[in-house]
């Protein structure tokens, strides 16, 4: 049977952002299950951080090589994110049969790969849709991504009676975003096409001053973003315990990180609106600036639970609503049969920059405690809005947001 694709903008992102969503549990779905695979598979500490990681160094694979192989310009955007959210589904499934860790490790980094070809090429479907409000648009999709995340910390209040249920709940979503976007998306009015492959674009995206400023505000933002999400329920629990000794933390911090995510999700479905109206730019360097400031300030509450928490979902609601105006400038400031490239390549390194963060935030702690731990994420925001501050003296800003840089 004969389905017609849909025409109306409106109804593209719904699609998309709801593709998007239900492909991306994919990404958080172990994070639900490791209290079970720890005593299946007899897991110590180093291999909980081993799974924690694998799907990001996965997706950092697959995003270099999309980038190397230009394959977003190359190959139909659809298609991409299709195969690829089969694909992730597919390794997923394969993962929650495997009788070692080992394999288990080996199919969640396939699944980071696959996830390359759904979250970059996702926006890319989006801006395709959009000259105006496209700030919106990708912010939908990446408030998607943001609730996605908060969801396993409620698992953590929940007991599952078999964890391969839970990882092949996440395989069915995947498949049905997948074909979400094959029967009833298509590329946009704004698509520049399929180009053909051509090494040279990625030099020729490099080469580009006001295409390195905002990607330098990007990896900036990167440098605190996950870090912070990976970090903050540690630091919310140990929170709880200094003032509640011997206590249960589970529901204060799973709760509490559940909150600093839906905040988050909250503020950039809001926020591509408020950068769309009064400039990306503006905008981005406002938030990076609050988000610096809590990154200074949560620690200092560390002894102050509540008030702490309070912090947190301050800094979740202002750490996010950047995210996609990045994504945006790139599609704005970039020919248009580059944008595939550009926002891969560029989401490849940002995310490399979180895998640095990541790891150096708790040997940090372990330093000077809770209490100047996020210090360390501060010099991202200040890069990212010296970058940006740049940015805007350039004659290419112009092609921002329609002028409303």
């Amino acid at each position: 049977m004969y389905v017609k694709k849909l025409k109306s903008s409106g109804a593209v992102l719904l699609v998309l952002t709801v593709a998007q969503f239900f492909a991306l549990t994919l990404w958080f779905n172990a994070t639900a299950v490791i209290p079970q695979l720890i005593p299946y598979y007899d897991l110590s500490q180093n291999d909980v951080d081993l799974l924690s990681m694998t799907v990001t160094v996965g997706f950092v694979v697959g995003c270099m090589i999309s980038s190397l192989f230009n394959l977003p310009d190359v190959i139909k955007t659809k298609n991409i994110f299709t195969f690829s959210a089969l694909a992730g589904g597919l390794s997923n499934a394969v993962s929650s049969f495997s009788p070692s860790f080992s394999g288990v490790v080996v199919c969640r980094f396939l699944t980071g790969i696959f996830l390359a070809g759904v979250y970059p090429t996702g926006m890319k479907l989006a801006v395709t849709w959009f000259r105006e409000g496209r700030g919106y648009a990708v912010g939908l999709i990446i408030a998607a991504l943001t609730a996605g995340s908060g969801l396993p910390y409620l698992f953590n209040l929940t007991y599952f009676p078999d964890w391969r249920i839970i990882m092949n709940v996440s395989t069915v979503l995947a498949v049905i975003g997948g074909l979400l976007v094959w029967i009833f998306v298509d590329e946009g009015p704004y698509d520049a096409g399929v180009a053909r492959f051509d090494p040279s674009n990625i030099g020729q995206i490099v080469r580009n001053k006001a295409l390195r400023l905002a990607s330098y505000g990007y990896f900036g933002h990167m440098w605190e973003l996950y870090a912070m999400w990976v970090w903050i329920p540690s630091f919310l629990r140990d929170s709880y315990l200094h003032s509640h000794p011997g206590s249960d933390s589970t529901l204060f911090f799973s709760m509490g990180t559940f909150l600093v995510f839906i905040g988050g999700a909250i503020a950039t479905s809001f926020g591509g609106k408020i950068a769309d109206t009064y400039g990306r730019t503006t905008f981005n360097i406002i938030m990076l600036a609050l988000s610096g400031v809590s990154s200074l300030v949560i620690g200092l509450l560390f002894d102050k639970p509540i008030i702490a928490l309070l912090i947190a979902v301050f800094w979740g609601m202002t750490v996010i609503p950047d995210s996609p105006q990045y994504s945006s400038m790139i599609a704005e400031l970039v020919e248009p049969a580059y944008v595939g490239t550009a926002l891969t390549l560029q989401t490849a390194v940002g995310f490399m920059l979180t895998l640095l963060s990541i790891k150096i935030l708790p040997i940090f702690v372990k330093v000077v405690g809770w209490s100047y731990g996020f210090t360390i994420l501060f010099p991202g925001p200040v890069i990212g809005i010296i970058s940006l501050y740049r940015l805007r003296k350039l004659p290419d800003s112009e092609k921002i947001a329609m002028g409303k840089r």
